[in-house]
């Protein structure tokens, strides 16, 4: 199984400690359920303007979402500091997430 990149799956935990249903967070980035299910698996990839729709769906700042990101729509990659923080950020998150609502 490929590992997902680091930035679909900080947005599948985003959501889910938002307590957002997939179809929730497609009505407030106003894309469809099917879109939101592909980012988070990775079959899609994450622009830059789709991850500001984040930003601003959740109130949350684009460069701590950034934090998140090795590489999106040809943007240099972070600090190889960074992606080990963030690795790690992101693996303490996904042990301690909130149930998905879309997975029942």
């Amino acid at each position: 199984m490929t590992k997902r990149p680091m930035i679909n799956e900080a947005l599948r935990l985003l959501r889910l400690y938002c307590g957002f249903s997939q179809a929730e967070m497609a009505k407030r980035l106003s894309v469809t359920q099917s879109m939101v299910s592909d980012i988070e698996s990775a079959r899609k990839s994450v622009t830059m303007d789709l991850l500001e729709a984040y930003s601003e769906a959740v109130g949350i700042k684009m460069s701590k979402l950034l934090m998140f990101a090795e590489e999106i729509e040809g943007q240099p990659p972070a600090r190889r500091g960074h992606l080990i923080v963030a690795d790690k950020v992101l693996k303490i998150l996904d042990m301690l997430k909130p149930a998905d609502r879309d997975a029942a």
